[in-house]
């Protein structure tokens, strides 16, 4: 289940991720960045997780979505508890041209910190 959450800052999005990731839910943030790009020239996301995992057309739309909006995406937080997660996000960081960090939940705060960074 997704939901999106009120941010801090009026370029970022930020969405809480429960459950199992589906592709549905990507198309939503996806729309959200879409939108989020008439008001400002670069996006950040906050992803909050407590999901146990992701479908493969998920992974698959999360890969369209990242190429969509290669020059248009500053930075991705994600926050969550499982450490697994910031194995997949090192990984992926590796691969785009946009900044990726993994922050666990109770460094909430040094992930809207980071966002703030150039």
């Amino acid at each position: 289940m997704l939901q999106q959450i009120e941010s801090q800052r009026v370029d970022t999005l930020v969405y809480e991720l429960d459950e199992f990731i589906i592709k549905d839910e990507i198309d939503v943030i996806d729309k959200g960045i879409e939108f989020m790009l008439s008001e400002v020239d670069k996006v950040n996301l906050m992803i909050c997780i407590n999901a146990k995992g992701e479908s493969f057309g998920a992974f698959i739309k999360e890969f369209q979505v990242g190429v969509k909006y290669w020059n248009k995406l500053h930075k991705i937080a994600y926050v969550a508890d499982k450490r697994n997660w910031g194995i997949l996000v090192a990984i992926d960081d590796f691969f785009t041209k946009f900044k990726e960090k993994y922050f666990d939940i109770e460094d909430m705060d040094s992930a809207w910190n980071w966002l703030k960074e150039d």
